[in-house]
């Protein structure tokens, strides 16, 4: 494996090493991460002019074959419409309230294959920003995290809500989310639905490690876990998703980054033990009780939201931090998760 500098500390600029010292949620050594990915700069090559021409033609693949129009388009106006309804109900200020009223979730996750080395192993999850709906999220999100440090960040997708046009203004909201995000071992990241081939070489410069369908093992004393992150399988399926899942099954502990729930069965059945997921906004505007309208799935509508188990493995669909189509909630709340890895017999 081709190995990726773990050697920095993650600090936000003029932070002080003391001061990183104290919020350090573990006292182990640096992991060691080492890349498997990718394989061969063809596989990625393949992969970006199949995107490309998918996203540029608005099609949707299934994951058993075939493609067809992706109705992105037909929902806008449709949450537009609704827009204009809450305008006129006066509803519209309550809803963007509540839309940045986040809440940092903390989350233990007792683990029966975490090595032991890794127990108390913190990920902050990020998921669904949609930057250029609202990029006051940025400074929220940072107020809220404070000076808190992780042993790792990653990001499950939707950077933006605009499936096509410029990204410059979402790439530079993102560095400055990047730049204050103070994780051990760095941040590591996929692409959603809503997401732009041409964002990965962006996001590499600014230092996060990308997994397109690819994988990066972390080894701390002398203990190892695998990381592996497909791209977005709601509008943009391969068969590359599942060889990445394979691959990295066959490791001793194994996490997927996946933006929707939807390979659950196959996660599951590959043997990967915790599966990170986002892409619903828990349903963002939900009847009372966070009863969804809509979830925007094709498979696995029972984990819209939350934590879930299926089988052996152990996944959570994040509620996103920011919203989509309008900027509003209801029955619901914005999130930034903390997952506690906490090794179990």
């Amino acid at each position: 494996m081709d190995q990726i500098d773990a050697s920095g500390d993650g600090r936000r600029p003029g932070t002080t090493a003391a001061t990183a010292a104290t919020a350090a949620p573990s006292t182990a050594p640096p992991a060691r991460i080492d890349s498997a990915a990718p394989r061969s700069f063809d596989a990625r090559q393949a992969w970006a002019a199949n995107r490309l021409w998918m996203e540029t033609s608005n099609l949707k693949a299934r994951r058993w074959g075939g493609k067809s129009p992706h109705h992105w388009y037909a929902l806008l106006a449709a949450t537009r419409a609704f827009d204009w309804m809450l305008r006129l109900a006066r509803q519209h200020d309550r809803g963007y309230r509540n839309a940045c009223d986040l809440v940092v979730r903390e989350l233990e996750h007792p683990l029966p294959r975490l090595p032991a080395a890794f127990d108390g192993f913190t990920i902050l999850h990020l998921s669904d920003l949609h930057l250029d709906g609202m990029p006051e999220l940025v400074d929220i999100m940072l107020g809220q995290l404070g000076e808190r440090r992780f042993d790792l960040c990653v990001l499950t997708g939707d950077y933006r809500t605009e499936l096509h046009g410029p990204i410059g203004p979402v790439m530079s909201s993102l560095r400055g989310l990047v730049a204050g995000l103070r994780a051990r071992h760095g941040t590591l990241a996929i692409l959603g639905n809503h997401d732009d081939c041409h964002m990965v070489a962006p996001l590499e410069e600014m230092g996060v490690r990308m997994l397109i369908n690819e994988s990066v093992a972390i080894e701390r004393g002398g203990a190892r876990i695998v990381v592996v992150g497909t791209d977005d399988v709601h509008y943009y399926y391969t068969d590359q998703a599942l060889h990445a899942l394979e691959r990295a099954s066959d490791a001793p502990f194994s996490i997927a980054l996946v933006h929707s729930p939807e390979l659950f069965d196959v996660a599951s059945g590959l043997g990967i033990d915790l599966y990170l997921c986002g892409h619903t906004h828990g349903g963002q505007v939900c009847l009372p009780g966070g009863i969804p309208i809509l979830t925007h799935l094709n498979r696995g509508r029972r984990y819209y939201r939350g934590v879930w188990q299926h089988g052996a493995m152990r996944g959570v669909t994040h509620c996103g931090v920011g919203t989509s189509g309008i900027p509003v909630r209801f029955n619901t709340r914005g999130e930034l998760l903390v997952h506690h890895l906490r090794a179990t017999t």
